[in-house]
């Protein structure tokens, strides 16, 4: 039997499609579906990318089952057939009560829930007397997300119930079968969920990742949905662990009960892709739902928003399409903290002139909503860091107390202060860092990013000694967690800065590829590669940066790049486009560390002269960049 990579070629050979366009198409990045090609990934994580190459490369049915045999799916003769027995079973006679078999807590089975579809008369006073209050209710067991489904609080006249649980179960069920993914369950919770905490309870009995809920009458569905409370993740800065909040927004959606329970299974998906940091899936799925959403402006609203969570990430990450996405929320819902919240994270990760400003404006508003809401005020505190206006370090100092007056073993906030105290460099801050820094780690020992910023305090005190520590603080954080882009970064300046350019240029590299996306990271990337010898293999990264960032500092970079490589008028360009940013730049120090040196680069460049000769090169390696010391 042939092998994935070698049937996908053939195929694609046969049709003529290229590896960009159906990339694009399915869509995945075109290195993942290189990777498919060459047989470096033997075959996809997900079944639903198969069927989109099938369909996109017009392949009959036959040839369709063997690229899913090839991939390890069942072929799509046993899922139709599947389905068409369902269909038998839907025309079935109304039954009573459907069997429930709960998982008891300590016993890592899986549960499979008898959901027969129809439309199953069920009384809420039958579920109490069945569960009461010695139930026991479902558990997610190690290495599965839950999805929980609440039965519908009733409000029909004359109290004739329905199984609505049933019905959206096996549709999400569906949608998760045919996506390949094992590590999702749903199950039914065994009691009515009436409101928000009720919801949040059933989060914490079961450790769900989503609970689903709502209510019924004889017009209408209305399903609810209700995410684990404020997590906080790694950024790709300095200044780390910004919180990005799932799903709070009131998540309301009016459904036709026999049309529209795909559209929820599919925006379910897409939640729970959101939740495993799957971002680009979370997009093909919640595109799926916009096929046909329910005319209710609240369900389109819920949709914008969950989409633009995901345009905030993955390979496909559209910072443009995020903030627009938050922009139509935000019309309809004003006072939406989590919008608010998210379209300011898109604000500092687009970081285009003007941004930095707007993300605070959305932050402050956000917090002046929710005042209690500690992550929102950790994060307001990072955007005054990257915007860097006179006065903003105090602020994200009164901010990031104000987080942990509100929640005192926030261990996040913890981290970011010491960061602040690191970029301020009052006397006594540093001491101050240290001190939060081991506050986080008492908290969370196993803290990646308290080490990370432990290394940056080492190298802001700099003692004798403390470049070697740094980098083992750096090299812990990266045991920690290995995909912590940030702390391969620091790493590599640091060798640079002891003068190991090979040592560097790994670091660096290994940055790049964790973060493909990352301007700062191509960027410095590209600067490295210049100085080193090797401007010509630079210039790939210099235009990805550029791409991401027209008007920055990747212009500079590419000027060196472009200068190296005998590109002279193109150079010029560059140096002139990043002088401009620096005499706009509001950041104090920017002109005076920049400034001359590129208008001198500039003249003996359009003199005929090369201002760049070894030992200025070796002078321009890069270096650290501590907690707000970008003068730019």
């Amino acid at each position: 039997m042939q092998t994935f990579a070698e049937l996908l070629t053939a195929y694609m050979a046969r049709t003529g499609i290229g590896d960009a366009e159906l990339a694009r198409r399915i869509p995945v990045s075109r290195p993942t579906l290189l990777r498919w090609k060459e047989g470096v990934t033997a075959r996809p994580r997900y079944r639903e990318d198969v069927m989109r190459c099938a369909e996109l490369l017009r392949l009959t049915d036959e040839e369709r089952d063997e690229l899913l045999l090839a991939a390890g799916f069942s072929p799509e003769t046993v899922a139709a057939q599947t389905a068409q027995t369902s269909e038998v079973v839907d025309q079935t006679p109304p039954v009573s009560v459907p069997e429930f078999r709960p998982i008891r807590r300590g016993f890592p089975k899986v549960w499979l829930a008898v959901a027969l579809v129809g439309v199953i008369a069920v009384g809420a006073s039958v579920l109490w007397f069945l569960f009461g209050e010695s139930t026991d209710y479902p558990a997610a067991v190690e290495g599965e997300s839950l999805v929980v489904l609440a039965p519908f609080v009733n409000y029909t006249a004359g109290g004739q119930g329905f199984n609505i649980v049933g019905r959206l179960q096996d549709a999400i069920d569906d949608e998760v079968r045919d996506a390949g993914l094992s590590s999702i369950r749903t199950v039914e919770w065994p009691e009515e969920v009436d409101g928000e905490s009720a919801a949040e309870d059933a989060i914490r009995r079961s450790s769900a990742a989503l609970v689903i809920w709502g209510e019924y009458d004889s017009g209408r569905v209305i399903a609810r949905f209700t995410a684990p409370s404020s997590r906080t993740a790694p950024r790709a800065q300095q200044v780390v662990d910004i919180a990005s909040s799932p799903v709070e927004l009131p998540t309301t959606i009016n459904i036709g009960l026999t049309n529209e329970v795909r559209y929820v299974a599919l925006v379910t998906l897409g939640q729970l892709y959101l939740e495993q940091d799957e971002f680009d899936r979370a997009k093909t799925v919640l595109i799926r739902a916009f096929d046909s959403p329910p005319p209710e402006e609240a369900a389109l609203t819920n949709l914008r928003f969950l989409l633009g969570r995901a345009y905030l990430g993955g390979e496909l990450v559209d910072l443009d399409e995020a903030v627009w996405l938050f922009t139509q929320v935000l019309a309809s819902e004003s006072q939406s903290v989590e919008a608010l919240n998210s379209r300011g994270l898109a604000y500092l990760d687009r970081g285009r002139a003007g941004d930095l400003d707007l993300a605070v404006t959305d932050l402050t508003r956000a917090a002046t909503i929710r005042p209690e809401r500690s992550a929102i005020h950790l994060n307001l505190a990072v955007a005054y860091m990257e915007r860097g206006a006179p006065g903003d370090t105090d602020r994200a100092l009164t901010s990031l107390s104000e987080a942990l007056s509100l929640q005192p073993d926030y261990a996040g906030a913890y981290v970011n202060r010491a960061g602040v105290y690191i970029a301020r460099g009052a006397p006594g801050d540093i001491d101050m860092a240290f001190d939060d820094l081991a506050e986080a780690l008492e908290l969370e020992p196993g803290m990646a990013s308290a080490y990370l910023n432990r290394g940056n305090a080492y190298l802001a005190r700099g003692a004798a000694g403390d470049m070697g520590l740094a980098i083992g603080e750096f090299s812990r954080s990266i045991e920690l967690s290995p995909d912590l882009a940030v702390a391969y970064f620091n790493r590599g300046l640091v060798h640079s800065e002891r003068g190991d350019l090979n040592a560097s240029l790994v670091d660096l590299r290994n940055a790049q590829e964790l973060s493909p996306n990352d301007s700062t990271y191509n960027s410095i990337l590209c600067w490295q590669l210049a100085v080193a010898g090797i401007p010509q293999e630079a210039l790939p990264y210099c235009e990805l940066a550029v791409a991401s960032d027209p008007e920055g500092i990747a212009r500079d970079s590419r000027g060196l790049a472009n200068a190296l490589t005998g590109r002279t008028e193109q150079a010029i360009a560059d140096f002139e486009a990043f002088q401009a940013l620096v005499d706009s730049s509001p950041k104090q120090g920017c002109g005076a560390r920049y400034g001359n040196s590129r208008e001198s680069w500039v003249e003996e460049l359009k003199a005929g002269d090369h201002p760049f000769d070894s030992t200025t090169l070796y002078e321009l390696r890069a270096r650290p960049i501590l907690p707000g010391g970008d003068p730019c």
